[in-house]
């Protein structure tokens, strides 16, 4: 009895921790903002009838233009009545007890994400990462990846299932329903993003390697991340955590992904007036290096004969 509550129990205590982490790094001067703000501006215009491109787009606090397609904001809506800090909390508690959820099935080594860099980063920010990644594991969760529809596609590349079709389908069709022009202001919006293929980048066509083991459900992962467009910030490795077969090796994986972090800010800290792709194209060569190639050799390195009987 005690273990058929023991991944509720974990998912619980995680979701409440990580809400926590979520809320009190908002209470630290200076004052900022989440990714995940956009998203509740826009789902508060929807629900009160307005375009929430055109509003997300003229915010003060958030002068960007929405680059999440109508589904993603539709899924937000639940938490959207609440004040901003508690939104951002509640959706990372509820990202990261999913995510829990999922480990605890997975089992290998994604419950070390967890413990990771890019978790962390994703939990702040307000990410979909683990979101998703728990929709990889998670079939009645796998609808979500139409939310992100790179991440998605990528996940849905290495863990297809009928779920995400279906749901995801709904989706859309519910999302076309509530307001058919969505896609054409959605399209107007990405293509003032900066978002690029890892493959694109310097060194980055090296993840296609991943082909070599196409069979493996990891190693499709690895070359659909590697194609499709992202800003290659932290929180887009979570999905990495999927590829370690063994805890030692997610343990590396996560100190690396620490490392790529901290030698980031070191070594090319925030100049005033650089736009953040700029800032993350010279962290680029250390994310490659430190976190996509040593998972990229978890990939490629033959697995271990099974012991005959």
């Amino acid at each position: 009895m005690r273990r058929r509550w023991l991944p509720l129990v974990a998912a619980l205590s995680v979701g409440l921790l990580s809400g926590a982490i979520c809320w009190l790094s908002y209470r630290l001067p200076p004052p900022s903002t989440s990714d995940f703000d956009p998203l509740v501006v826009a789902a508060r215009a929807l629900a009160r009838g307005a375009d929430p491109y055109a509003v997300v787009r003229r915010s003060n606090p958030v002068p960007d233009p929405l680059f999440y397609p109508l589904p993603a904001v539709l899924l937000v809506l639940p938490v959207a009545w609440l004040p901003l800090e508690l939104a951002r909390a509640a959706w990372a508690g509820v990202s990261a007890a999913l995510f829990t959820l999922a480990a605890m099935r997975y089992g290998r080594g994604l419950a070390v994400g967890l413990l990771s860099a890019p978790f962390f980063n994703a939990i702040v920010l307000g990410q979909w990462s683990p979101l998703l990644t728990a929709g990889a594991v998670l079939p009645w969760v796998s609808a979500v990846f139409v939310a992100k529809p790179t991440l998605g596609a990528a996940l849905f590349a290495a863990y297809p299932c009928r779920i995400a079709v279906w749901g995801g389908g709904g989706l859309l069709a519910i999302s076309l329903a509530v307001m058919p022009s969505w896609p054409v202001a959605w399209l107007s919006a990405i293509r003032d993003s900066h978002h690029s293929a890892p493959v694109l980048r310097p060194g980055g066509f090296l993840l296609l390697l991943a082909l070599w083991r196409w069979r493996r459900p990891e190693a499709r992962l690895m070359a659909a991340l590697a194609c499709v467009p992202q800003i290659i910030g932290l929180y887009e490795l979570v999905p990495l955590f999927l590829i370690p077969r063994r805890r030692a090796e997610a343990y590396a994986l996560a100190i690396l992904s620490y490392v790529a972090a901290f030698a980031g800010v070191l070594l090319f800290p925030r100049v005033a007036g650089d736009q953040l792709d700029v800032e993350l194209l010279r962290r680029w060569p250390l994310v490659l290096t430190l976190v996509y190639l040593p998972a990229l050799w978890l990939v490629l390195r033959p697995r271990a004969p099974r012991p005959t009987t």
